[in-house]
């Protein structure tokens, strides 16, 4: 998918005796958004931007070494040791060659100097050099060239920035509430992508608290001109991993959780040890040690130095021990954490994504981190396979897109109210529209909203079904697959299955009956040690014959929504969920969805 940004102009911070002004240029391909507002708050709302500029520039993935230079140097060498027998060879002839491309270099640098002339004199120089530059990092460096500038949404109840670190692995979003907000003009509802350079970021480190902040998101009018430099434009190939990466986040964001609430001193002590120790030993992780009633411990490997909050405890029901990896991302709080007033870590699992939730007054930073470095949100989770099972028609997709749109906000129920579809449907329409960009999950109010990362005309409706959902058929339609009970637990519905391996190993025919079945060796015990390894062997192959079973356990919340789940197969005990779900889950929330897809249909048969 190619995107072309295209911005008026550069974001700008102007000084005056009024304060301190950031106009934020926006994307003009994207519908209009507007914004004019001054920030009260205005310290904690640039910490929170110097921090969200860190993810956006953060890359965990070690670089590849450029040793082109070196290679220069070492050809270089090689020609002195060669030296005296090229000039024995033909040295009138290279000296020949030398003046010709002599000349040519001269010649190029007449030509060249002459279109930097004429471009100085059409002013386009900086429009070619910018486009010269994407072009060279597209060749050098492509992980580095698609990268995006932030999405801001422009919402009733106030502003949304979120963003992607270069290496996929960090989500950062900063919500500004509409309280902090003391509007100039009527805001214009929207999402878009601002330009946010490093010029700005040193801006925002300007902001005092006894100067006014005053926040300009786009323009009231648009503004044309037939000047070549009045727009700056950047074209990117955009993956459509991009677009798979928020949808992982909220698909994650909307797994059970556990919460523990921490002093942002004790994250502080965190980030200075990883900061002081040299990690080039395993394992490189950080351990949670939590007991309910009891303040939680903080394990930091392999150094085994154990840092304890000293304020909060553990209001969890039962003991647990998480492990997580990629701790080194954490640095990017350091600067903010003086300031934060609320910190919570929400934990998925051992190996699995956690997400830092750090509260500046009214402010809020998320930082959405996936289970490791390598293991980013884009291409490598696939938290999206449990809410994107269930086939959804394109007229109730569409039902609820214009709820969402005429809406800033919506919760399940009330979408099911609107639309007068049921809560399956509109969960996995939701779904839908969140893997096209049309749409986002709000994890602090619990709600989903409009969000358009692209036009519609750029969105796809097609997409194409994993191979883990085929498999999952097969494994219904030859009915290996049978839902044993089903019972109502106090988050929802409980489903207990057992999946039948019948791909037995055919059964061998013996081919030389008249055959003796045990070696004559001349002694009586030998005999017997044939006889134990022989029932041996025919217990493997009775255990071959008979099928396999594997136990799986789900539980289904209010919103039809996955809450828990557990499967005996070796996949699964192995990854839990690090991988994604298992072919047995997948099939069997399928069969799940599509019995109660059956009965909505027969209740509304009867009505």
């Amino acid at each position: 998918m190619k995107v072309a940004q295209t911005y008026q102009q550069n974001s700008q911070s102007n000084i005056s005796s009024e304060g301190l002004g950031f106009s934020l240029a926006t994307d003009l391909n994207r519908p209009g958004v507007f914004l004019s507002a001054t920030v009260q708050d205005s310290i904690s709302f640039a910490r929170s931007m110097l921090t969200l500029h860190k993810v956006v520039n953060s890359n965990m993935i070690t670089p590849k070494k450029d040793y082109s230079k070196y290679q220069k140097w070492v050809h270089g060498e090689y020609l002195k040791e060669l030296g005296k027998e090229i000039k024995k060879r033909d040295l009138q002839g290279l000296i020949r060659k030398e003046a010709y491309l002599q000349k040519q270099i001269a010649s190029y640098k007449r030509d060249l100097a002459r279109l930097l002339k004429e471009s100085k004199n059409l002013n386009v120089d900086f429009n070619q050099s910018q486009s010269k530059f994407w072009k060279w990092l597209y060749s050098q460096d492509h992980e580095a060239w698609v990268v995006l500038d932030p999405v801001i949404s422009v919402q009733e109840d106030g502003v949304i920035f979120e963003a992607f670190s270069m290496d996929e692995s960090t989500y950062g979003r900063v919500t500004l509430p509409k309280e902090e907000l003391i509007l100039n003009e009527e805001m214009q509802r929207g999402t878009t992508n601002i330009d946010f350079s490093k010029s700005l970021a040193e801006e925002f480190d300007r902001v005092r608290s006894y100067r006014p902040l005053e926040l300009n998101v786009g323009f009231k009018e648009a503004n044309f001109s037939t000047n070549i430099s009045s727009t700056i434009e950047k074209k990117i190939d955009l993956p459509e991993s991009w677009i798979n990466g928020f949808l992982e986040v909220q698909s994650a964001s909307s797994m059970n959780k556990t919460s523990v609430h921490f002093s942002p001193s004790t994250i502080s002590d965190l980030i200075s040890v990883i900061e002081r120790k040299k990690d080039n030993v395993s394992p490189k992780s950080i351990k949670f040690f939590l007991e309910p009633g009891k303040k939680p411990i903080i394990d930091i490997e392999p150094w085994g130095i154990k840092i304890k909050e000293h304020q909060h405890v553990f209001n969890g029901n039962q003991t647990k021990e998480i492990r997580i990896w990629g701790r080194k991302r954490l640095k990017i709080l350091k600067e903010l954490l003086p300031q934060a007033t609320e910190l919570r870590v929400d934990l998925l699992g051992t190996g699995l994504p956690s997400f830092w939730c750090i509260r500046t007054n009214n402010i809020n930073l998320d930082l959405g981190l996936s289970g490791w470095s390598a293991n980013d949100w884009s291409s490598q989770a696939k938290f999206a396979l449990l809410s994107n099972i269930h086939h959804v028609s394109e007229a109730d997709i569409q039902k609820v897109a214009n709820a969402l749109f005429q809406s800033n906000g919506l919760e399940i129920k009330h979408i099911v109210d609107k639309t007068n579809l049921d809560s399956l449907n509109v969960t996995h329409a939701l779904t839908k529209l969140c893997s096209r960009g049309q749409a986002m999950y709000d994890f602090h109010k619990d709600i989903y909203r409009w969000r358009e990362l692209f036009p519609l005309d750029m969105v796809s409706k097609e997409q194409i079904e994993p191979k883990i959902f085929k498999d999952a058929l097969k494994i219904i339609q030859s009915g290996q697959l049978t839902i044993t009970n089903q019972t109502n637990e106090l988050f929802g519905k409980k489903y207990i299955a057992e999946v039948t391996n019948e791909s037995a190993q055919p059964e061998q025919k013996e081919t030389n009956e008249n055959k003796p079945t045990v070696i004559s060796i001349g002694t009586v015990k030998a005999a017997e040690y044939v006889n134990t390894a022989t029932d041996f062997l025919q217990n493997k192959v009775e255990q071959a014959k008979s099928p396999k079973k594997h136990t799986l356990e789900i539980t289904l919340d209010s919103n039809n929504d996955v809450h828990s789940m557990n499967c005996s197969c070796i996949e699964y005990q192995k990854t839990h969920l690090k991988k994604g779900p298992c072919v047995h889950i997948i099939a069997l929330l399928k069969e799940i969805y599509r019995q109660e897809s059956n009965n909505s249909e027969e209740d509304n048969g009867k009505r």
